[in-house]
């Protein structure tokens, strides 16, 4: 037994050596600097396997975490991301104050990129979630059906291995706080227990399986968008895109492009924004992992942005800083992915994107847009990362 354990060691070890290749692929055509942020990537989804495989995997008693920073399928820079593993043929209960938070979205799913297509039992979230009294939820995932004296919800699921997804997004980032969630399996057997020879290979070979398909999976899929031709528009999206099967929520409306633009570009990104919930926009690199949205303005939400006078949200992406609100940072990334989210929206409205040079920016700008001086900007810049770290505690 101690050869197999040390074989599936050695695989591993293999498999993050030879798992990179892509990034050094010519045809993917980065530079040296995208390719080091590849191998960062990389090395951030070998840490999430980990602490999804090896460390927070226990059934019978979840933990329900969240690993910083996730970028993982291009991860909501608005969002704080939890993850638990169940045993659906045993009963849950998940309880906490969410009063806050601007959304919160549960979601029973595989983890499975690169693998098959992530399969979901469950999608629900607020303001569908039932409220027992000052902001609280009591929630149940069941095999066994609602017994009728819950006060909550309750949601009867077919028994499978699965993880619980917990989305919490904050609009507001100075003034909404995270939920305070609790999660415990009601009928559990057996306490924990250190790992055998056996189960350690066996979880070995997952995280092995993780890091040779799950990193591949996402950059395939954000350079999809260049191959496909979709460059700076988003002319080829129609209506509701929820992204399921990629473990997107049905809850939402996404949209993206692949965006190129060199240090004297700008894209103008317009749109009348539908009556929702909540919405942002975001950039992210090759990698289809979000940009530093902690210390850039590399995305922006409800809260965030101005909508002018004619209640349309004008948006300028671009390397410099062209001195108004409404501006995301691309932080020297030259190309990569851009996406937007409505959520729990009364309709999925398509963004248009003007390639402009940064001189003509002005002319295409409502002639109501206020400046804004460096020193706004540094003060703004320094209340988003005062605001963005105190989501995160490490």
């Amino acid at each position: 037994m101690d050869n197999h354990l040390r074989a599936s060691w050695d695989r591993l070890c293999d498999s993050l050596k030879d798992s990179v290749d892509y990034v050094f692929d010519p045809a993917l055509g980065v530079d040296a600097s995208e390719q080091a942020e590849g191998l960062r990537h990389h090395l951030r989804m070998l840490f999430l396997a980990l602490d999804r495989t090896l460390e927070n995997n226990d059934p019978q008693h979840p933990e329900l975490g969240w690993t910083y920073p996730s970028k993982f399928g291009q991860d909501n820079p608005d969002g704080l991301y939890q993850t638990a593993p169940v045993d659906l043929s045993r009963t849950y209960r998940l309880t906490g104050r969410i009063d806050t938070v601007r959304y919160l979205g549960l979601s029973i799913l595989n983890f499975v990129s690169g693998r098959g297509g992530i399969t979901q039992q469950l999608n629900v979230g607020t303001p569908d979630l039932t409220d027992i009294g000052d902001g609280r939820i009591d929630v149940v995932f069941s095999p066994d059906p609602d017994p009728g004296d819950h006060v909550g919800d309750w949601f009867q699921l077919e028994p499978e291995q699965s993880r619980l997804l917990v989305r919490q997004f904050f609009s507001d980032w100075g003034a909404e706080s995270h939920a305070e969630l609790h999660l415990e399996c009601l009928d559990s057997t057996v306490p924990p227990g250190r790992l055998d020879q056996v189960r350690a290979t066996a979880l070995i070979d997952e995280v092995a399986n993780e890091i040779d398909t799950v990193p591949k999976f996402w950059t395939d899929f954000a350079v999809a968008y260049r191959d496909r031709g979709e460059i700076n528009t988003f002319a080829h999206v129609e209506g509701k895109f929820s992204g399921e099967g990629l473990g997107g929520s049905d809850q939402q409306a996404y949209g993206g492009c692949w965006y190129e633009l060199g240090p004297n570009e700008a894209l103008l990104f317009e749109v009348i924004p539908p009556k929702c919930l909540y919405w942002n926009i975001q950039v992210g690199d090759t990698w289809f992992q979000s940009l530093d949205y902690v210390n850039l303005p590399t995305t922006i939400n409800d809260s965030q942005a101005r909508l002018d006078p004619d209640g349309v949200l004008r948006v300028v992406i671009s390397h410099e800083d062209p001195g108004i609100q409404n501006w995301i940072a691309l932080g020297g990334c030259p190309q990569g992915v851009l996406t937007y989210r409505w959520n729990n929206a009364d309709s999925a409205p398509v963004p248009t994107l003007r390639l402009l040079t940064v001189s003509e920016i002005d002319v295409h700008l409502h002639t109501d847009t206020p400046r804004l001086s460096a020193e706004e900007r540094a003060t703004l810049d320094a209340e988003r990362r005062r605001h963005a770290l105190r989501r995160f505690v490490r």
